[in-house]
């Protein structure tokens, strides 16, 4: 796929970027010109394959491992990446995960606060560890990957990634307020079906097919495409769009 936006000379940090959707929009970001850093937790393998093949496309990129719920190790990524680019115009926060499906009477508070924590807490301080570089840059691109399940309720058992991500939706509106002053944009992207890891892994095949069928373009996205609307956002072509939580859902 060739490029459609030009990022070059951009920088990008993309969290949870050993697979699924933010491995494909690391690999989108760079084939659009930008440099990427490339986070993950426990994905080595997947995230080095990501740089692999950004580098293949003689774009540079780098991994770092970080678990972004921390404050120190989100610290150190952005230190990283300073050190290593000298700049920061593109963060997307993707890191996030359901963990476990759980119905509301049997979810622990254990795991409430470690959902709360890798999708809501994550995009928290990654966004206010990049925002006063982006400020002395005089602009920049924070998106945030969402979820359908932010407007549904999830199904399932799926409550606490639902609430984790309707307070996604809310930070992205409220930080968009606050940071148009400074050239700022912030945006969320809500993924329905999508083909990835993160799918399989959380639901039944049953279920899935029934999902699928009840969509109006009957079939799962693929990463590519939710990748392919971040990049966009990302460029100055969406420059005029902010605080939008950006549906890519087959139409659900």
């Amino acid at each position: 796929m060739a490029a459609q936006f030009d990022l070059r000379g951009k920088v990008a940090i993309v969290t949870g970027a050993g697979s699924g959707i933010g491995r494909a929009t690391a690999v989108a970001l760079a084939r659009n010109g930008a440099a990427v850093v490339v986070n993950y937790l426990s994905s080595e393998q997947g995230a080095n394959e990501a740089v692999a093949e950004i580098q293949a496309m003689r774009r540079n990129a780098f991994a770092v491992r970080a678990d972004v719920t921390r404050l120190g190790d989100v610290s150190q990524l952005v230190l990283t990446t300073l050190q290593y680019f000298g700049r920061i115009d593109i963060l997307v926060n993707n890191a996030g995960s359901l963990i476990q499906r759980a119905p509301i009477e049997e979810c622990s508070e254990a795991l409430w606060d470690a959902v709360m924590a890798v999708n809501v807490k994550s995009a928290f301080l990654c966004s206010q560890a990049v925002i006063p570089q982006l400020k002395r840059q005089q602009g920049g691109r924070i998106i945030n990957i969402s979820s359908l399940a932010a407007e549904t309720g999830g199904l399932g058992g799926a409550l606490h990634y639902a609430s984790a991500k309707g307070a996604v939706n809310s930070f992205t509106r409220g930080l968009a307020r606050e940071l148009a002053p400074y050239k700022i944009t912030v945006n969320a992207v809500a993924p329905g079906i999508i083909n990835t890891p993160f799918l399989t892994k959380f639901s039944q095949p049953e279920t899935l097919q029934k999902v699928i069928s009840e969509t109006p373009l009957r079939r799962a996205g693929t990463p590519e495409e939710v990748a392919e609307l971040v990049a966009y956002l990302a460029s100055e072509e969406a420059g005029f769009i902010t605080g939008e939580i950006m549906a890519i859902d087959g139409g659900r």
